[in-house]
């Protein structure tokens, strides 16, 4: 009777192992761990180098891990899930901070989590995995608006699909740690609260504009179910977040953050080379000259961030034209359908 008791305890630990104390906090914090053995491994490589070619490989190597050149509506989070929406979703943000904004996090600001909705459109079957595929959608002066979509694979496209992601993981680069890393984000969101200037709205007003949010999410979910995932990927839920990126007390822009880490149009002819980190875009050397020697520095970076960008005339202010042209197109065009998101949550403060 015990030795029953205790293989039925057993089996009860084994399936519920994921809710187990810390089992979130280690899924979370395994990329950082990954990043500091690589840091570390790298150190100890160069470790009988003198202190100056020392202190270069590592800056070469940080700049190397930035997305340069990259369009930020393209670059794509891919995260494995098993686990509840939410806990996967944490995860899966924490992993693209690391990817998006690693200059960043090496300056030691972090993001602050506004708030998460989600849409949920079809069930995924019990024991499924999925995956959570993050993606910019747009950003303001203050906030930046994450997607994600979670999708599964059909049967007959998940061995084809798991080759695919293999061969993709080999090539992709690796990043590096910081002490600054595990520090990066923030939640609750502290010193965020937007001032409720909605309070006085009548009750009709209230009505019209939850029923507009509850469009607005419709419209989203069926654009993001519409559209076509070249590894035929079932779409199941979307979700959208809200960040912005903290400096101390200071709230840095994201059309600032975005250059500084390699963002960027793409080329303006079609047969030109795409940007890469072996042909950046032109504005990546002034984004390069804030932070690295011998023109920059880290604490020259942060003062810039902290803002010191509003002393640039003008004229110079090359982050500007580094997301000009389709990009700030496209980013209008999808804040629209964000703020009314944003907007319809607010109102809905005033429904008693």
């Amino acid at each position: 009777m015990l030795s029953s008791i205790k293989y039925i305890f057993l089996v009860l630990l084994l399936v519920n192992c994921r809710s187990l104390p810390f089992a979130w906090h280690i899924r979370l914090l395994l990329p950082v761990l990954r990043l500091r053995l690589q840091y570390y491994l790298l150190r100890l490589r160069i470790i009988f180098k003198p202190e100056r070619v020392k202190a270069k490989i590592l800056n070469d190597w940080s700049e190397a891990l930035c997305p340069i050149g990259a369009n930020p509506f393209k670059l794509v989070t891919i995260q494995h899930g098993w686990a509840i929406f939410v806990q996967a979703h944490d995860g899966a943000g924490f992993k693209m901070a690391l990817e998006a904004f690693p200059a960043f996090a090496r300056s030691g600001g972090s993001i602050a989590l506004g708030s998460t909705h989600f849409h949920f459109i079809r069930e995924i079957p019990f024991l499924a995995r999925y995956e959570i595929r993050l993606s910019i959608g747009a950003w303001d002066h203050k906030w930046m608006f994450i997607i994600a979509r979670y999708v599964s694979f059909p049967k007959n496209r998940h061995l084809q699909h798991l080759g695919t992601h293999d061969n993709g993981a080999k090539s992709s680069k690796s990043l590096t740690a910081s002490n600054n890393f595990p520090q990066m984000l923030h939640t609750p969101a502290e010193d965020l609260i937007t001032p409720p200037t909605l309070g006085d709205a009548s009750e009709e007003d209230s009505n019209l504009q939850v029923e507009k949010t509850t469009q607005a999410m419709k419209a989203l979910a069926t654009a993001q179910s519409q559209m076509t995932e070249p590894d035929g990927a079932v779409l199941h839920c979307v979700a959208t977040t809200y960040i912005c990126f903290k400096h101390g007390r200071i709230t840095v822009p994201p059309g600032i953050i975005l250059p500084c880490e390699g963002f960027s149009n793409p080329p303006s002819t079609a047969s030109a080379a795409p940007f890469s980190p072996t042909n950046p875009p032109a504005h990546w050397k002034k984004a390069q000259a804030l932070r690295v020697a011998p023109s920059g520095s880290m604490p020259a970076f942060v003062e810039f961030l902290k803002g010191g960008w509003r002393d640039v005339p003008e004229g110079e202010r090359w982050w500007e034209d580094a997301l000009d042209g389709p990009i700030e197109e496209q980013r209008k065009a999808n804040l629209r359908i964000f703020d009314s998101i944003r907007n319809g949550m607010e109102e809905a403060r005033s429904l008693r």
